[in-house]
């Protein structure tokens, strides 16, 4: 144990720091008899301090809970979403910046400060006053726009002005998901269909497309369809898919979601039906837009205005059903239940018209699967909780954070909630009760009223949790592949051998204008060893820390190398173009 204790003093929050008071304070106590040693340090000096203690220190290995601010994962849904978009985009200029051959460049740079400003720590949570979003909007509105120039600025030295597209998938592994375009006509030798969205977009889902992880694939366009039949048969009240047969309540929710695989019903026994809109108010003691109290959570009550619901599209790829909520004070939810003939992923695309201030609304899926422990997804890796609330620590974790999904397994099966724009989920009982949105209104006083648009999904699948089940699905729905005009059939620019190890970005070098760098890390908790395969001009390679410093070098054979990682890993490896 240690003997040293930290007090940092005075009034934050561009206050000014210690007083003078407070300094005479700390003076006399100083020297103060029957009192501990205090001394004026920097936090610099005492961390060094504390370290040359590190050998004595306990150990504590779990995550380290803030038992408050629970609120600020949801409040303001528009910035945690633009906030998510926008990580991704900007990854998906990188790679093709390198892809290119581009080095850092100013544009780049530009809109990677415009992010880290925009994340700073009231903004991001929700928590400033309304000007300061009135900034954010625009901003962030400009960083979505432009980043798709890098993809077509590349694409234009590649492809010609054949009537096709092409398809990019920026993930390390291979995806046979559903795209979604922006296009005219139908694909000429996949399926696919015509539909509007819930926001009015109109839309071509094309199915059937194999891409290898960083590669491309070539779309021809064509004014009529595919034929091909639909898998799906719905009569109003039952529907039934490739994966799945689900029985709707009066209410509009799902009554029964049985998995066809393995035979499970998925709805717990006695819970509440899958995808139930839960309600309710809230108004936390302090703290408006930082709190949820857990009593908000425990008085949340089921949505009961069910509008009726109507049949969008149903074709040879998806069948998309329409649904639409009425809650309170013209508060409305419109949401399309997406179902896919090649996977048993089932999205909600929701569109929420918010008009209820210090109100609280989740998605509630009770599920028929034990499991002690949920598995919820934090920047490279994941963390395990407790689905139970056996002591005060795990009773605390009413509501608790997660990124792009949260997975309940046993050893041979599992489900798990996806999402890409949300990061407050509760899990009791392995009862999964994903919040939507909140209506804090302090600072900003809007409630954060408006339109909203979100999707999550549920994923059933065979076997415990792994990536291939649950990571891979979680990265697609959030990075959709990239369609840009004309034809550009590349090789992988890399190809990653285990299905675990996920690259996380590719990007020029900071410092080294013939290197570029993938940024990889280990996603089930497994120690592995994998290839790496470059289709990209590698002459030399190192591996590096976070800032880039040279750590050790990387033998290279034939544009291949091997990688060794511990549990969740990160690896920063810089290739070298030339020697």
């Amino acid at each position: 144990m240690s003997d040293l204790r930290l007090l940092a003093y005075g009034f934050g929050d561009g206050g000014g720091g210690p007083t003078p008071g407070m300094i005479e304070t700390s003076l006399r106590a100083s020297n103060m008899e029957g009192m501990p040693e205090v001394e004026s340090m920097t936090i610099s000096d005492f961390m060094k301090e504390l370290e040359a203690q590190k050998d004595d220190l306990p150990v504590y290995d779990d995550e380290l809970y803030l038992e408050l601010h629970r609120g600020t994962l949801t409040q303001m849904h528009d910035i945690k979403r633009m906030n998510r978009k926008a990580e991704y985009a900007l990854r998906n200029m990188e790679y093709f910046n390198v892809l290119s051959g581009e080095k850092r460049n100013e544009n780049s740079d530009r809109w990677l400060k415009t992010l880290l400003k925009n994340q700073f720590h009231d903004i991001l949570p929700g928590t400033c006053i309304q000007p300061v979003y009135d900034v954010f909007r625009p901003e962030m509105d400009a960083l979505l726009t432009s980043y798709a120039d890098a993809a077509s600025n590349y694409a234009a030295k590649l492809t010609d002005n054949s009537d096709c597209m092409t398809l990019f998938n920026t993930l390390s592994f291979p995806r046979g998901d559903v795209a979604e375009l922006s296009a005219d006509g139908f694909a000429a030798d996949f399926p696919s269909q015509r539909y509007t969205d819930v926001c009015g977009r109109e839309k071509l889902a094309v199915g059937g497309v194999k891409l290898p992880g960083f590669g491309s694939a070539v779309l021809r366009l064509s004014d009529r369809p595919l034929d091909a039949p639909s898998p799906f048969t719905y009569d109003g009240t039952t529907l039934k898919t490739p994966f799945a047969a689900l029985t709707f309540d009066e209410d509009g929710y799902i009554a029964s979601w049985i998995d066809l695989a393995s035979g499970r019903e998925l709805r717990k026994t006695g819970g509440q039906p899958l995808g139930v809109l839960l309600f309710g108010e809230d108004v936390p003691l302090c703290w408006d837009n930082w709190d949820i109290e857990r009593d908000v959570i425990e008085n949340l009550k089921p949505v009961k205005g069910f509008k009726g619901r109507t049949l969008v599209t149903d074709g040879a790829v998806e069948l998309r059903l329409r649904s639409v909520f009425a809650l309170e004070n013209g508060t409305a939810v419109t949401q399309d239940l997406v179902c896919y003939a090649d996977s048993p992923r089932v999205d909600f695309h929701t569109l929420v018209d918010w008009k209820s201030p210090h109100r609280l609304l989740k998605v509630g899926f009770d599920l028929d699967v034990s499991a002690a422990r949920a598995r919820s997804e934090i920047q490279f890796g994941s963390i395990e909780r407790s689905t139970t609330a056996n002591n005060s620590l795990e009773l605390a974790k009413f509501e608790v954070c997660n990124r792009n999904f949260t997975d309940v397994s046993e050893s041979r099966f599992g489900v798990a909630v996806l999402n890409d724009c949300k990061y407050g989920i509760s899990v009791t009982d392995c009862n999964l009760r994903l919040s939507l949105h909140r209506g804090g209104t302090h600072p900003d006083g809007t409630g954060d009223c408006g339109q909203h648009e979100m999707t999550y999904a549920l994923l059933p699948h065979d076997g415990a949790f792994r990536a291939e089940t649950v990571v891979h699905p979680a990265y697609a729905l959030n990075v959709p592949t990239v369609a840009v005009k004309g034809a550009a059939n590349l090789p992988p620019f890399a190809v990653i051998d285990a299905p675990n190890v996920i690259v996380e970005a590719v990007k020029p070098a900071e410092d080294e204008s013939d290197a570029f760098v993938l940024r990889l890390y280990e996603c089930e908790g497994c120690k592995t060893t994998t290839g790496v395969s470059l289709a990209a001009s590698a002459a030399r390679a190192e591996l590096t820390n976070l800032l880039e410093d040279a750590l050790e070098d990387v033998p290279v054979s034939d544009g291949k190398l091997s990688l060794t990682f511990r549990p969740f890993e990160v690896k920063t490896l810089k290739l070298y173009r030339t020697v």
